[in-house]
């Protein structure tokens, strides 16, 4: 249900690219994605904490299903706590803790060691490192105009390629998506961006002694 972590990693896919015009367009699109990123992406690390909250959509285009759950993210340097449905994804900037509470099990494992999780936030900030970038087009999303930008990882992933909407009077990130090799389609539709909200420093921690009989799977 998640995109694996990070939890993460939001958000490679069988869903192809558009052909590639003339190169000397190509530069120009994609040096026009950079800029676009560029500026999400030092607003975003502007703030000393953040707090969005967003539905989660899983379609899978070969069968016409889909699912829909909410989720809630903060974040606040290098450490993140992320809920969706009943599936948890927290880390302190050492440990990263994947809980899964409808099953009571807990896998802990060292932060650098983890996963990328892919959320609303971390394409954004990690844009620059592993990615080729595209500006495809502007259009219309809920009254704003934006930007959609597709990321290619320049590596082999489990995605094929991800799409950003960023809003153009803000540069405030609306959604992305993370298409999958067998047709699957995962987006965060953010629903509530608020910067700088006070957080406790316990935020960022889990602590197993809390649920009992919880199962603790120690990766380190």
């Amino acid at each position: 249900m998640m995109i694996s972590p990070l939890l993460y990693s939001l958000f490679l896919a069988i869903i192809f690219l558009q052909p590639w015009q003339e190169p000397a367009t190509d530069r120009i699109y994609e040096e026009k994605a950079r800029q676009i990123l560029k500026e999400a992406s030092e607003k975003i690390r502007a703030h000393e904490s953040l707090y969005i909250g967003f539905d989660y959509i899983l379609e899978d285009t070969q069968t016409g299903s889909d699912e829909q759950t909410g989720g809630v993210l903060y974040t606040r340097g290098d450490k993140y706590y992320m809920q969706l449905g009943s599936h948890y994804f927290i880390s302190d900037g050492e440990t990263a803790w994947v809980f899964m509470e409808d099953v009571n099990e807990v896998h802990i494992s060292l932060a650098e060691e983890a996963d990328n999780t892919i959320t609303p936030s971390s394409l954004l900030q990690n844009f620059a490192t592993g990615f080729r970038s595209k500006w495809i087009r502007e259009e219309i999303h809920d009254g704003k105009n934006v930007h959609i930008i597709d990321l290619v990882p320049i590596d082999p992933q489990a995605f094929f390629k991800y799409r950003l909407a960023i809003e153009d009077a803000r540069k405030q990130l609306l959604y992305t998506e993370a298409h999958d090799r067998q047709g699957g389609i995962y987006r965060y539709e953010v629903r509530v961006y608020e910067p700088n909200p006070q957080l406790p420093e316990d935020q960022f921690v889990f602590d197993p002694g809390q649920y009992p009989g919880i199962e603790v799977v120690d990766l380190r």
